[in-house]
């Protein structure tokens, strides 16, 4: 397993694990030689001395390592000091002692002066993260990416290890997590962002603030805010707040078209007029399974009434100066031709705008214009196709003060004639 992780490096830790395996294990001539790396003329000369004392022809790593030392004459100062070193291990190995990572590195320096203080601290780490990791162990991923940065990349051992452009992505990332830490911890609050699948109103994600506001928002100092948590408060009072805004429009709209025509059946149908519309653009939208806010509909509600009002007025206007002289199929007909190019260029404006508007806006802000848009639409349908009906049917109750006074006196004239 050593050799599969470490590569080529670790040829010196497989040979002393191969070693410390196979103490007592009966090996031959080539198998001998090359475990320990001792020449095979050596090995064969000790193996024929074996052989000559008790008439076996193979031999344990153990045993061929206490025959050297009990024939040092044999051998030079630098093989012995590593048979010693290896009959060390040998002994250990069979009394089960354990070595820290200095001790390993100090003998294994003997066997080989390429072995590396790094290399054997990187076998110890690896042991220790298989035989020690317990699985419930946790990190955040601000503490990961500091460890990696504090401790990994620091660490001369891990150098050869990690390449340059993995030691930027971890610094980055680093930097990354400082920077979004900063936007939401500060001395006296902190912040806490929550992404979840649902849309910015309705039943579920009203359902979700409250259960979150009953969790953690009626701590002191601790507070739920979003667009979502503010249409759950708008949906506590809105249709109190939708009564109050409608009723007051209403009645200043109604006003000002009163003191324009003077007139109160005029004003009456004109804001009835418009106010369908608004009613129009809120079935459509809830027909068509879409969604609108409920600061649109008390935008919209207002907004709606002032700006199409202007197009009932300039054709109701028209209607009535046309009904001085003519019937009423003919100041309808006038009325259309004279009214027609201000409605469509004004109406046109404002939804095209509003619509181009809603594409590039926030959320709240792109429903309220687009929610305009199509009100205006609603609005101007209404005004070119039904109002001039409605104003037929009521002919005679707006123009009471004119036409039919003067057909009335027309009527009497011809009678007193034929008489």
């Amino acid at each position: 397993m050593i050799s599969s992780k470490l590569g080529d490096k670790s040829n010196l830790l497989n040979t002393a694990y191969l070693i410390t395996n196979n103490t007592k294990t009966k090996l031959s001539v080539g198998d001998l030689s090359r475990l320990l790396n001792l020449d095979m003329s050596t090995v064969n000369k000790i193996y024929g001395l074996y052989d000559y004392q008790t008439k076996e022809t193979t031999l344990s790593p153990y045993e061929l390592t206490n025959l050297i030392l009990n024939n040092k004459d044999r051998f030079n100062e630098e093989e012995l000091t590593k048979i010693e070193v290896i009959n060390k291990v040998m002994n250990d190995s069979l009394k089960d002692v354990r070595y820290t990572s200095n001790d390993t590195y100090e003998i294994l320096k003997v066997l080989s002066e390429d072995t590396k203080k790094s290399l054997i601290d990187l076998v110890y780490l690896y042991y220790e993260s298989v035989n020690e990791y317990n699985s419930s162990y946790t990190l955040t991923v601000e503490e990961f990416v500091n460890y990696l940065n504090d401790g990994i990349l620091v660490d001369d051992r891990f150098t050869n290890f990690i390449e340059d452009s993995k030691r930027e992505e971890i610094k980055d990332a680093k930097k990354a997590i400082s920077k979004a830490k900063d936007l939401l911890v500060s001395k006296d609050y902190s912040r806490v962002v929550l992404n979840t699948k649902y849309t910015s109103e309705g039943k579920d994600v009203f359902k979700f603030i409250n259960d979150t506001e009953n969790e953690i928002g009626n701590k002191d100092g601790v507070y739920v805010v979003s667009n979502s948590s503010m249409a759950v408060e708008e949906s506590k009072t809105f249709n109190n707040e939708l009564t109050k805004i409608t009723i007051l429009t209403i009645m200043f709209i109604f006003i000002v078209v009163a003191l324009t025509f003077k007139d109160l059946i005029i004003p009456a149908v004109l804001v009835l007029m418009i106010q369908c519309a608004v009613y129009v653009t809120m079935a459509a939208i809830s027909i068509s399974g879409g969604s609108v806010y409920f600061i649109s509909v008390l935008i919209v509600q207002a907004i709606l009434m002032g700006a199409t009002i202007d197009y009932a007025i300039v054709y109701t206007s028209y209607y009535l100066e046309s009904r001085k002289e003519k019937g009423i199929l003919d100041s309808i007909i006038n009325a259309y031709n004279k009214s027609i190019n201000t409605i469509l260029s004004s109406s046109s404006i404002l939804i095209i705008v509003t619509l181009v508007v809603a594409n590039f806006a926030s959320a709240i802000a792109a429903k309220i214009c687009e929610t305009i848009s199509e009100g205006t639409f609603a609005a101007v349908i209404l005004i070119l196709f039904v109002l001039p009906g409605v104003l037929a049917s009521c002919d005679k109750f707006i123009c009471r003060k004119g036409y039919y006074k003067e057909k009335k006196k027309d009527k009497k004239k011809k009678k007193i004639k034929k008489a």
